[in-house]
């Protein structure tokens, strides 16, 4: 083999070499390339299916909640109609009362507004003295009703109770107005251009206002006992 020959021969040997180390560099550094992707791959489904799953535990905690407060809404609707028809029997209770027992209540009603009245009047001639203004009469307006056919028993039956408690000449300021008011029951008392609502309506708002919350618990600590 001439020089040249043995030259040749060991660029090609030498190149072989060099051709299979870069190779297995390539060969290595594609495996640590597949290896690397393969587990943030890996890593990337993990948090996909954490986060499909957070996103599912998201969405059923949801959906519970929700189910959840319609459920409340229909037991507070259900309780509040349950209150409502507590609430609307006494009422119509009231109104169904015998003349006799509803004189005797309206009367009540006003002899209460009246002897409030008179310690209002009371307290201005303590402050304002001659200038306190002091009604010149004391007006009870029904409705039609009412004023047609019970008014008369109803200021006879207030007259009763107030007297002793206040003077003749107080009481005798009661009257029977002819004018008419637009309520299912009760009466309107005029003391000057004050108005105490004594109806019906007003006294089962008051009530209700009242002893709502014991008419509720009443209502459904006995429906928890059956």
């Amino acid at each position: 083999m001439t020089g040249l020959e043995k030259i040749k021969s060991k660029i090609i040997s030498e190149a072989e070499r060099d051709a299979f180390a870069i190779i297995e560099r390539a060969t290595k550094q594609c495996a640590d390339i597949m290896f690397a992707a393969n587990k943030e791959a890996e890593q990337i489904k993990a948090e996909l299916e954490e986060k499909a799953q957070k996103d599912a535990e998201n969405i059923i905690a949801r959906a519970k909640s929700s189910a959840a407060m319609q459920k409340r809404n229909v037991i507070l609707a259900a309780k509040g109609n349950a209150i409502d028809e507590a609430f609307d029997l006494a009422y119509k209770e009231i109104k169904s009362l015998p003349s006799e027992k509803y004189c005797e209540l309206v009367s009540k009603l006003i002899a209460s507004a009246l002897l409030e009245e008179i310690e209002t009047e009371k307290t201005n001639r303590e402050l304002y003295g001659e200038e306190a203004d002091i009604p010149e009469k004391y007006e009870l307006i029904f409705n039609r009703e009412d004023r047609d056919s019970l008014s008369e028993a109803i200021l006879a039956g207030t007259e009763r109770i107030v007297i002793g408690k206040l003077g003749r000449e107080t009481i005798s300021k009661l009257t029977i107005s002819r004018e008419c008011a637009n309520i299912e029951g009760g009466v309107i008392v005029r003391f000057g251009n004050i108005e105490n609502n004594c109806s019906i309506e007003a006294l089962f708002d008051q009530i209700r206002e009242k002893l709502g919350g014991e008419v509720a618990q009443t209502i459904f600590s006995s429906e928890e006992e059956k």
